[in-house]
């Protein structure tokens, strides 16, 4: 994605029409969403789980390949208990290929329509679902990985959901460019691990950062580094071994600074809670303009800002661009930048230097 400033798209017009320079997001033009979930979350040494892979798309589903991981540690695959729903339309023929290798973990699944004689289908629910026996004490994250994903630089990756030109299943069938979002989990086997909210795999990649360092009026940190559009692109980035992780919209109703984010136990107990921080998005509502620059322009420090309110710190964190403890005018001209706001980093880059700033590793 280059450079640009956050927007949402249902009120991006609005901004433009009002004069505020606002861009939006390069997205691609159809997205997938898987999401593993597993029966127990806890479970002792001997015990089975089933493991269930759900999938949405806004687009015709074309063949698909899934490389599933597991840590083999822990976890042995049962033979045999692949099922996979018919995804391609009643009455037609599916085609699945199934490998396992138990020295990585990972149980590769290819799924294929055959013939025309059903409608091709937008992806909403179950793929697959399969089992696991614990051998072993200990935690394992399963999932899919972003660095599989078939792409035109990794042309040999695993991991694809092609995309029909319409809904008739013929040979017209894009395989890469989807925007895919992977959702994971994480099961314990033994002594129950404590919540903790940690980076994914795919966070710690992109340069998300959790933030406990800085002071947070009404919480225990920050989380930023994250170019988020709603729950999924935030919870993408995050992970617990035990538990689960809440994200909630701020007073705007989008996922930008000030949109909440809880640690809960495994009975539901709020444990922790984050902050996410769009750094420049000082009012939250989703933009970086004009209004930001002007709330910026009137903070002497952070001395302006109502810690008492529960929000000063959130606002503060947004507004110090550059992570040095003040808000000034090395801010304003950080969020102005030139040409309507094109220049505006990519959260990851600012995050960076903000984490530099205040020693996070």
């Amino acid at each position: 994605m280059s450079k640009a400033k956050k927007a949402f798209c249902l009120v991006l017009s609005v901004a433009m029409i009002v004069g505020v320079f606002a861009f939006s997001a390069m997205a691609a033009d159809q997205t997938a969403t898987f999401t593993v979930t597993a029966s127990e979350t806890q479970v002792d040494v001997g015990d089975t789980i089933t493991v269930t892979v759900a999938a949405t798309t806004d687009y015709y589903a074309g063949p698909t390949g899934l490389p599933i991981y597991y840590d083999p540690a822990v976890f042995e695959y049962v033979a045999g208990s692949l099922s996979v729903t018919g995804i391609f339309g009643a009455g037609s023929a599916t085609m699945v290929s199934d490998y396992s290798d138990p020295t990585v973990g990972l149980l590769n699944v290819i799924i294929t329509p055959q013939g025309t004689s059903a409608a091709a289908q937008q992806l909403n629910g179950t793929l697959l679902t399969f089992r696991l026996t614990a051998i072993a004490e200990g935690a394992s994250a399963i999932g899919l990985k972003a660095e599989d994903q078939k792409t035109e630089t990794n042309k040999a990756g695993k991991l694809y959901c092609g995309a029909f030109a319409s809904s008739e299943i013929s040979e017209d069938v894009e395989s890469i460019g989807q925007e895919f979002i992977l959702n994971n989990t994480s099961v314990t086997v033994g002594t129950a691990a404590a919540p903790e909210l940690q980076l994914s795999e795919n966070g710690t990649s992109t340069g998300a950062i959790i933030d406990r360092v800085s002071y947070c009026a009404n919480g225990n940190g920050f989380v930023y580094g994250i170019d988020a559009y709603s729950d999924a692109d935030i919870l993408d980035k995050l992970t617990t071994p035990s538990g689960s992780i809440r994200v909630t919209a701020n007073d705007y109703g989008v996922y930008s600074t000030g949109a909440k984010i809880e640690l809960l136990s495994a009975s539901g107990d709020v444990v922790e809670t984050y902050y996410f921080i769009f750094f420049g998005d000082v009012n939250g509502d989703g933009f970086v303009d004009a209004t930001d620059v002007t709330t910026v322009e009137g903070i002497n420090g952070f001395m302006d800002f109502d810690f008492a309110a529960g929000d000063g710190s959130v606002a503060g964190m947004a507004a110090d661009i550059n992570g040095d403890g003040w808000i000034d005018a090395t801010d304003v001209s950080y969020i102005e930048g030139v040409n309507g706001f094109m220049d505006f980093p990519m959260q990851s880059e600012t995050a960076a230097t903000v984490a530099a700033n205040k020693g996070i590793s």
